[in-house]
């Protein structure tokens, strides 16, 4: 691994539990670290809100918040927060003329939190509780409270789970707003303002785990793509061989079923999994479906020519499903860019599970 930089998903939306792993044990080993939060974006731009790196008082970065000139100028005010301890949040707008000679394409205008952060216990014990409520696939929000302070700003953290403040790194006595103590966690980061003082509001969940039904070429193509974007993968199949650590090194988990016909039964499948459904023939893929249409799973995907969607969901409806039911599956699955090879294939997936788990759709 580069020193430089290290491969990790950063992104909040991708995979939390591995960002707030890695920064609680560079806290833990006494590191000094500077964290990058981009909180809000105008137009377009390189990285949503919530996108965070950490720059590193003894070198290197872990994460990214977008790259290019916009990663330049973070690091820049990082090392300048490493070197004063004092958090600045600062706003960068990018024409086009400079992100076109940087070689990007947006022309935005973000703004970005970058925090000082030391292994202290207060700091250290903190984030140890955002990410055991992580570990625990408790749904939660991380609040950073932004206030003027000089000509800086001053923040305070707080961490709200099962309803209640879990925890927090502020002044004494300081607590947030019961609205915002109340309110559920917000489906994506965003900011909202009480006087003077604003709040980032951050939700926490665990990664999307992916169960991917078959183990043939596309799922042998589709998990490491998965993997890479910080989805967890979870490969089912009732061939022992064919779900195999050999077959898929990154693979989250490996499950070796009887058959097809109760393949769901153990799995913990909910809103927070999607279900990809590439069996090796057209029984397995409608048994999959079948049991699949009985849980609160956020993605159905099931590979097959329309035709053969026509002929399964009319095998369905006799069964009792409902238009309703089958308006949830996705098949032919993936996005339609005319993919034909087993690689084409997993990309037009994982391309349609992005867009599904930012809340922007994934049929088209």
């Amino acid at each position: 691994m580069s020193r430089d930089s290290e491969k990790m998903p950063a992104d909040i939306a991708g995979d939390a539990t591995a960002f707030y792993e890695r920064l609680t044990e560079l806290l833990v080993g006494g590191e000094r670290l500077a964290l990058c939060t981009v909180l809000r974006l105008a137009g377009s731009g390189p990285r949503r809100p919530g996108a965070k790196m950490l720059v590193r008082d003894a070198g290197g970065s872990v994460g990214t918040v977008g790259g290019g000139v916009l990663e330049k100028k973070a690091t820049a005010w990082a090392r300048e927060v490493l070197r004063t301890g004092r958090t600045l949040c600062r706003p960068f707008a990018l024409d086009l003329q400079q992100a076109s000679d940087e070689g990007m394409t947006c022309g935005g205008e973000v703004e970005v939190l970058v925090e000082f952060l030391d292994g202290t216990p207060p700091v250290r014990d903190f984030f140890a509780q955002v990410l055991a409520v992580l570990r625990r696939g408790e749904r939660g929000c991380l609040v950073t409270a932004i206030s003027p302070e000089g000509d800086g700003v001053a923040t305070e953290r707080f961490l709200v789970a099962g309803g209640r403040s879990a925890a927090s790194l502020s002044a004494p006595g300081h607590s947030l707003p019961g609205d915002l103590l109340r309110s559920p966690p917000p489906p994506a980061p965003r900011l909202v303002e009480r006087g003077t003082i604003r709040y980032f509001l951050e939700p926490l969940a665990p990664p999307i785990t992916v169960y991917i039904f078959g183990g043939g070429h596309i799922a042998v193509r589709l998990v490491p793509l998965c993997h890479l974007l910080g989805f967890r993968t979870v490969v089912v199949d009732d061939r022992a061989d064919f779900a195999s650590r050999e077959r898929f090194p990154q693979a989250s988990e490996l499950v070796v079923i009887p058959s097809f016909d109760r393949a769901l039964k153990d799995l913990p499948i909910g809103e927070n999994g999607y279900v990809v459904i590439v069996t090796r023939g057209h029984g397995g893929d409608e048994a999959i479906l079948r049991q699949a249409l009985r849980r609160r799973s956020g993605y159905i995907g099931m590979i097959g020519s329309l035709r053969k969607r026509a002929l399964v969901f009319e095998q369905l409806t006799r069964e009792g499903f409902t238009s309703e039911d089958l308006a949830r599956v996705i098949c032919p699955v993936g996005l339609p860019i005319g993919a034909e090879t087993p690689e084409e294939i997993a990309v037009s997936i994982v391309a349609q599970l992005v867009a599904t788990r930012a809340g922007r759709g994934g049929r088209e």
